[in-house]
C-alpha cells in the first residue's frame, strides 16, 4: 500500500534501548486499525549509540568507588547526554552532527518508502529527542548555518531545492509532539531565545508535559516565537491517582508520556486525519 505519512519518534535521555518505540508502535497500531497504521511509513530515531559506549565506559570505572548506582546511573546517562550533544556542535565526526546525519539519513529512508514522494510528516520526540529534532529542523532552517549537518552540503548528489532536499530539512513537518519536553534547560540562559520558524502553514507544535514532571516543561513562556508556535498540554502522564502516587513525584516518572492513554489518543486522532 502506498505511504501517505511518515511518523518518526525519538528517544530522551540516559541508558535506552533500540527498542525504546515497542510500546508506542504496538499502541498506536491498536488504536488506529492495520487499514490506517497500513499507510503509514514509520521510523524511530536512535541515536544513543552515538554516546553510550563511552558513557558505559566511565560508569564502570566509577562504579567500584560511588553509592546510590541507579540514580547516579541516571545522572551520568541522562545529563552527559545533553551535555555531549552540544559541545563541538561545528565539528564534523561530534555527536550533535553523527546525530543530525542519523536523522537526515532516516529520512531519505522514508522518501524512497514513499516513491520518493515528500509525504506530510509527523515527529513525536520525548525528552532531550526535543531538543535534538528543534535543533535539526533550525539548523536546516539557515541560510548560513554555524553548526551540524547543515554546516556544509552533504554533498551527495541531492540538489539544493529539490523535492528530497526539502523533504530532508523537513519543510512536509505537519505536527511536531513533544512530550517532559526540557528545551528550557538548554536556552534558559540566554536572553534572546527563538523558536524555528513555523515549515508551512499547517504545522502545529503540540508539546504534551506533566505538572509533576520535573523534567518536562511548557514552552510558550520561553519567548513570543514559542507562545505563538506552540500549544502546550497539560497532562496527567502517571496513570490516575495510583499511577501519580507511584511515579508523579519522582525522575521516573518522566518515561511514561508513551503509554498514557490521553496521549496515544491525541496520537490516533491526528494520524488518522493526516493519514
Amino acid at each position: 500500500m502506498p505511504k501517505k505519512l511518515a511518523l518518526l519518534t525519538l528517544h530522551g535521555m540516559g541508558d535506552t534501548s533500540p527498542t525504546y518505540y515497542v510500546e508506542l508502535h504496538d499502541l498506536l497500531k491498536k488504536a488506529l486499525g492495520n487499514s490506517t497504521w497500513n499507510r503509514i511509513a514509520f521510523r524511530p530515531i536512535y541515536y544513543q549509540n552515538v554516546l553510550q559506549g563511552n558513557q558505559a565506559e566511565i560508569f564502570g570505572r566509577m562504579r567500584d568507588q560511588i553509592d546510590w548506582m541507579k540514580l547516579r546511573r541516571f545522572l551520568l546517562y541522562g545529563f552527559s547526554d545533553a551535555a555531549s550533544l552540544e559541545y563541538r556542535k561545528d565539528v564534523a565526526g561530534s555527536p550533535y552532527f553523527e546525530t543530525q546525519k542519523i536523522i537526515l539519513q532516516t529520512l531519505d529512508s522514508v522518501f524512497e518508502e514513499a516513491g520518493r514522494s515528500a509525504v506530510p510528516v509527523i515527529v513525536v520526540a520525548q525528552s532531550l529527542g526535543c531538543q535534538v529534532i528543534s535543533s535539526y529542523i533550525w539548523d536546516a532552517q539557515q541560510p548560513r548555518p554555524s553548526a551540524g549537518i547543515w554546516r556544509a552540503p552533504p554533498g551527495d548528489g541531492v540538489a539544493a531545492g529539490s523535492t528530497q532536499d526539502q523533504f530532508r530539512r523537513m519543510q512536509t513537518l505537519q505536527r511536531l509532539y513533544t512530550t517532559g519536553c526540557n528545551i528550557p534547560i538548554f536556552v534558559a540562559g540566554h536572553k534572546n531565545i527563538q523558536a524555528i520558524q513555523r515549515p508551512n502553514q499547517d504545522f502545529k507544535w503540540h508539546n504534551l508535559f506533566d505538572e509533576d514532571d520535573v523534567l518536562g516543561w511548557p514552552l510558550r513562556p520561553l519567548s513570543p516565537s514559542y507562545e505563538a508556535l506552540v500549544e502546550d498540554l497539560p497532562v496527567n502522564a502517571g496513570g490516575g491517582l495510583l499511577g501519580a502516587i507511584a511515579t508523579s513525584w519522582n525522575p521516573f516518572s518522566h518515561e511514561q508520556y508513551w503509554r498514557d492513554s490521553e496521549v496515544i489518543e491525541h496520537l490516533a486522532r491526528t494520524i488518522r486525519a493526516l493519514a
